[in-house]
């Protein structure tokens, strides 16, 4: 059986933490962009450099963290990884939740 070394255990670590961080960063009614266009079933739902507004937040566990967004091409509600965003700004304006 073949072990994995320190550094691949130390570099996935750092990654879910990092994942966490933002995840904790962003909050609802925020706006993200992604680094890349994000392609499901050979249809791209999201487009890279476009702005999208933080919707939700799910937190099925520390390394399952998502954000949801609605897509502007099927108009359907997307999750997405903290990993996937290059760019976020702060919500333009107070978010009022009930």
């Amino acid at each position: 059986m073949c072990a994995l070394s320190p550094e691949i255990i130390d570099i996935g670590t750092e990654m879910v933490l990092e994942s966490h961080q933002l995840w904790k960063a962003i909050p609802i009614g925020s706006l993200i962009q992604v680094e890349a266009d994000l392609i499901d079933h050979n249809h791209k739902v999201l487009t890279r450099g476009r702005l999208y507004e933080v919707l939700a937040k799910t937190d099925l566990s520390p390394c399952h963290q998502m954000f949801v967004v609605q897509s502007e091409l099927t108009s359907e509600l997307v999750e997405l990884h903290p990993g996937l965003i290059c760019n976020y700004l702060d919500s333009p304006a107070d978010v009022y939740r009930a």
